[in-house]
């Protein structure tokens, strides 16, 4: 639980660059997901920023050979970029500088060598991969990016709302908070965001079973929120709701149930590190976020200070694993 007289993180500030992004990355599958390419086309054209069109094929599934055996990466190269043409060819249209990359290899890990040489300022994914079963696909590949990102990652998951029939303004965007969550970069995104687009914003605090067992009595909800109110922007306290809720049934579904009942444009949240073989095994509240969710997701990956740990009433509970965070809390 957050301390009330805690210092603050070294790590609670944000770039002004993950509110107006410079350079926007759209990742491609094989067959671009057109929910996703729209919604980075139309912050790519609001903000005036360089859009990068990436698609990573595997080298295995792509590359022919000839009678000798040798396989030409050549030709796989220029087929995969002719799949980005059209898309290029739309974006310069509106006027949006947009840049093609391809390269072969695992996906994820090009995906976030790519963003990070590029110096991309926010990721865009789409997946139509939903549930346990579709993570094996697409989905795994986003979930990784994701909780692996220094910057955000915005996903479309297979239930996302078309940007074209529902528009892309940001009038209000929800975004969640912990008392096991001691970092709060999510939350000072979320309001630097609505400031900059004056939209409603909503911290739903989420309080689970785990945490309503005694633990510092300074720390309570009152405490929490009026800390989580003075760190953000006073332009937008008097759109700013701030809402305690317990739930002893899945944080995720809790989540997407409020944002259809609040008919949220945007959902940000914090996303932790996870290895490839969990981000497929586990059933994480990101996840269900993402498969669930009629609007787009920003995630922001952060670690845990142990330095502000929670008081714990379990002290054989180990906060800090990732099978903890990946197993429904955070």
């Amino acid at each position: 639980m957050i301390a009330p007289t805690r210092n603050p993180s070294p790590t609670s500030s944000i770039e002004p660059r993950w509110v107006h992004p410079s350079r926007i990355l759209f990742a491609a599958a094989s067959n671009p997901d057109e929910r996703g390419f729209t919604y980075a086309l139309t912050a790519a054209q609001e903000y005036g920023a360089k859009l990068i069109l990436l698609y990573v094929f595997d080298v295995l599934a792509t590359a022919t050979e000839d009678v000798s055996g040798a396989i030409y990466f050549e030709s796989a190269m220029r087929r995969a970029a002719e799949k980005l043409e059209p898309l290029k060819k739309r974006a310069e249209t509106l006027g949006v500088e947009a840049e093609i990359v391809v390269h072969s290899g695992i996906a994820a890990s090009r995906i976030l060598e790519t963003a990070q040489k590029s110096g991309v300022d926010r990721i865009v994914m789409g997946t139509r991969a939903p549930g346990r079963i579709g993570k094996f696909f697409t989905g795994s590949v986003a979930e990784e990016v994701l909780r692996s990102a220094s910057v955000p990652v915005v996903t479309l998951g297979p239930n996302a709302l078309d940007p074209k029939v529902h528009g892309h303004t940001l009038r209000r965007i929800l975004c969640t908070a912990s008392h096991l969550n001691c970092e709060l970069q999510p939350v000072l995104l979320a309001g630097r965001i609505a400031e900059k687009h004056d939209a409603e914003l909503t911290i739903l605090h989420l309080i689970t079973p785990r945490e309503e067992s005694p633990l510092d009595p300074g720390c309570s909800t009152a405490t929490l929120e009026a800390e989580l109110k003075a760190l953000l922007p006073r332009s937008v306290d008097r759109q700013i709701l701030i809402r305690s809720l317990s739930t002893a049934g899945s944080v995720g579904d809790e989540i997407v149930f409020q944002t259809r009942q609040r008919r949220s444009d945007l959902v940000i949240l914090g996303a932790h590190p996870a290895t490839t073989l969990e981000t497929i095994a586990r059933q994480g509240m990101v996840n269900q976020v993402l498969a669930q969710s009629l609007c787009p997701v920003m995630t922001l990956k952060h670690a845990i200070p142990r330095v502000w740990a929670p008081q714990l009433a379990e002290p054989d509970l180990d906060y800090f694993s990732e099978s903890t965070w990946l197993g429904g809390i955070f």
